[in-house]
């Protein structure tokens, strides 16, 4: 096992303040997601924008959140945790790191048109 960093740039297209963009990792991945950086264009309103990160869905796995955040254009780091639970479904206060395995994707909306309108740079331990 080890540290595995991965950056994802999103370029977005469109009218002012509905702009949006999808970007995937080059290649998958499959761990725990340790932590994000999530970098915005500096013209990127704060207002309207949009970032979902997942972990893509296909035939073995439904799509898995990692992290997602409205209205904002704020730099951040993140470390995306979910609550555990017992076997019957009811969270015992507990939290993990968010697992998942496939190419990490990052959509934006609600952006201006930008080259790079949202970059976001993944740890995950594999």
């Amino acid at each position: 096992m080890g540290l595995r960093v991965v950056q994802i740039s999103v370029d977005t297209a469109g009218s002012a303040g509905s702009a949006v963009g999808t970007g995937y990792s080059s290649r998958p991945v499959s761990g725990e997601v340790r932590a994000l950086k999530v970098d915005y264009s500096a013209s990127a309103p704060a207002g309207t924008t949009d970032v979902t990160v997942t972990f893509e869905s296909d035939d073995d796995q439904p799509e898995v959140t990692i992290y997602s955040k409205s209205n904002s254009a704020t730099d951040a780091w993140v470390y995306p945790c979910v609550e555990r639970t017992d076997t019957g479904g009811t969270g015992v206060s507990v939290y993990q790191n968010v697992v998942g395995c496939g190419r990490i994707k990052v959509a934006v909306a609600g952006c201006d048109a930008l080259t790079g309108a949202a970059v976001v740079t993944a740890w995950v331990w594999e």
